[in-house]
């Protein structure tokens, strides 16, 4: 009777820590994207990734290094030929961290040079938070656009076509083909052009939407006095050509590339 008590009494036990291993190891639910979780992967994790990662783990690499893909959330979480890359809010268990910490020669990444230690702090206390990432985009959905056989459809392998102008009521507004389109718009909601701008007006649009900067008094009062369209051509042409303009717009490049 006691040898069958003991026996039922450590299958119980047996079941019982087997059935907590199980609840242990079981995935963890996904954590909800905050501002604060998607400002931080913004900011401390996606620029590492791109700088660091994406040549040799992206869908745009020429050849994918064991399997993995680090520029999509779904890739990131399937891993690759070492399996999952990521065990979020587990730091000792992500093979992510593992492998910016370095301690395995075969595994360390990136190959070449470490990460600095502020760095791979970031991914750690990024994995803690559970791993919060807003990138959508699904690997395959990023391959679909990347030129091949199939990437014909693709808009931008079309050929370009001439589109007709449409029509409008106001036919005497429109002087060059553009403004048929812009015109076709404002009369589908019943707005009006708005009237011509003065000289001098016209002369400070054209300076602070190309280089931000207000043309002097001399340079307005010279363009009141020859308001034709073939002087306004030729300050275009001028603020085209000057190092203010690339500055500007060079700005705007430079934030998508994440400068400074």
């Amino acid at each position: 009777m006691r040898r069958t008590v003991t026996v039922l009494i450590s299958f119980a036990l047996s079941n019982g820590i087997a059935s907590a291993t199980t609840r242990a190891e079981d995935p963890p639910k996904p954590v909800p994207l905050t501002k604060a979780g998607i400002e931080f992967f913004e900011t401390h994790i996606r620029p590492v990734l791109v700088e660091r990662c994406y040549e040799c783990h992206s869908a745009q690499s020429k050849k994918v290094k064991g399997g993995l893909l680090l520029d999509s959330h779904s890739g990131l979480v399937k891993g690759g030929d070492s399996g999952p890359t990521i065990v979020p809010g587990n730091v000792e268990k992500s093979l992510l961290i593992k492998a910016l910490r370095g301690a395995d020669p075969d595994l360390a990444m990136p190959p070449k040079e470490k990460l600095k230690a502020l760095q791979i702090e970031k991914f750690e206390e990024w994995i803690k938070i559970g791993a919060p990432d807003p990138r959508t985009v699904a690997v395959a959905a990023v391959a679909k656009v990347t030129p091949n056989a199939n990437g014909k459809n693709w808009w931008s392998f079309r050929p370009v076509k001439e589109t007709a102008a449409p029509e409008v009521v106001n036919k005497d507004w429109p002087r060059k083909k553009l403004d048929s389109f812009v015109l076709n718009k404002l009369e589908a909601v019943r707005m009006a052009p708005s009237p011509p701008a003065d000289p001098r007006t016209l002369l400070h649009r054209a300076y602070l939407g190309l280089t931000g900067l207000r043309p002097t008094y001399e340079q307005a009062e010279a363009f009141a006095k020859d308001p034709s369209e073939k002087a306004y051509a030729k300050v275009i042409d001028t603020l085209l050509a000057s190092p203010q303009y690339g500055e500007r717009w060079g700005r705007h490049w430079l934030d998508v590339a994440r400068y400074g």
